[in-house]
């Protein structure tokens, strides 16, 4: 039966529901425990287009803004409180909509996806990584980058994630069509082995795609972002990809990061319809960003 989908009281405020049939789909549960745990209070961090938990300070993320904005990563914590904003030397922020960690040298690096192109027009695009920078960093040293073109032309992509074995992932966002006419599944390309030194532009291949299918007559279930969970005690990962309407978790490779079975699907039951931004927390909750200024953060289990 087509209807609300949740509707909780949390310390933060209301937890409220879309009723727009068309974002509802029957029997999809809604994700476990859903509160509201915050909203951004820096003023500057109004079109947050990701989050990345801080390996090295507990309790604090990354984000960034998206098209436009300055060369700037945001932290915070859980409840939106800022902790610190840090320069990317060096850097523009073109249409920065992705940010995910992965292995560098240093050890641990934040990936910047300068990949946004809603029309599907730009011939390359750029990943940029830097060292994890502290809170109290001013200035990030200038960054690496990463000219990348996707095999088949340009794409639409804002999910990006970064496997153990460096690999970088991205998933397409919004409908296209085969050549039959027919709508097609978000497809996932890769960058198998990123060559950092900058002699070369990189080729992203088309190596499968999701059981997520865009269309366009309602943005539910455009693809916003992705995140690679930490290991598990089995060994194995989980990738959350989001939607504007859901959150899908796929078992995945522990090394190379690809997705394997989809595990669960449950919906964003919430007025916002720009949910920006993923992340793991440690209790096995997922961390739901939304664009805006003032944009609030939620935090629930999927299953």
């Amino acid at each position: 039966m087509l209807g609300l989908l949740l509707l909780a009281t949390t310390a933060c405020g209301r937890v409220t529901t879309r009723n727009d049939r068309q974002w509802v789909v029957p029997g999809e549960p809604a994700i476990r425990d859903l509160v509201q745990v915050g909203a951004f209070t820096d003023p500057l961090l109004r079109e947050a287009s990701g989050s990345v938990p801080s390996e090295s300070e507990p309790g604090v993320f990354w984000s960034q803004n998206d098209s436009g904005n300055d060369a700037v990563l945001f932290a915070y914590d859980s409840a939106g409180t800022p902790r610190g904003r840090v320069v990317v030397t060096g850097a523009k922020n073109t249409d920065w909509e992705a940010i995910a960690p992965g292995p560098c040298p240093a050890g641990r690096c934040l990936y910047i996806g300068d990949i946004g192109d809603n029309l599907a027009v730009r011939r390359a695009v750029s990943v940029l990584r830097v060292a994890e920078p502290s809170t109290t960093t001013a200035r990030t040293a200038r960054p690496q980058r990463l000219r990348v073109e996707y095999a088949g032309g340009a794409r639409d992509v804002e999910a990006m994630w970064v496997a153990p074995d460096s690999s970088i992932w991205f998933a397409t966002k919004r409908p296209a069509k085969d050549a039959a006419g027919r709508a097609r599944p978000s497809r996932l390309f890769r960058v198998s082995s990123p060559d950092w030194s900058g002699r070369r532009t990189a080729r992203a291949e088309v190596v499968d795609s999701l059981p997520i299918v865009p269309v366009g007559s309602i943005s539910r279930d455009w693809v916003t972002d992705a995140a690679l969970s930490p290991a598990r005690p089995d060994g194995r990962r989980r990738l959350a990809v989001l939607t504007y309407g859901s959150v899908y978790i796929f078992d995945a490779d522990p090394h190379t990061g690809r997705p394997g079975a989809q595990l669960a699907r449950c919906a964003v039951p919430l007025t916002e319809t720009q949910t920006e931004g993923i992340s793991w927390l440690p209790d096995g909750r997922v961390l739901l960003v939304t664009e805006g200024r003032g944009g609030r953060l939620y935090a629930g289990y999927c299953p």
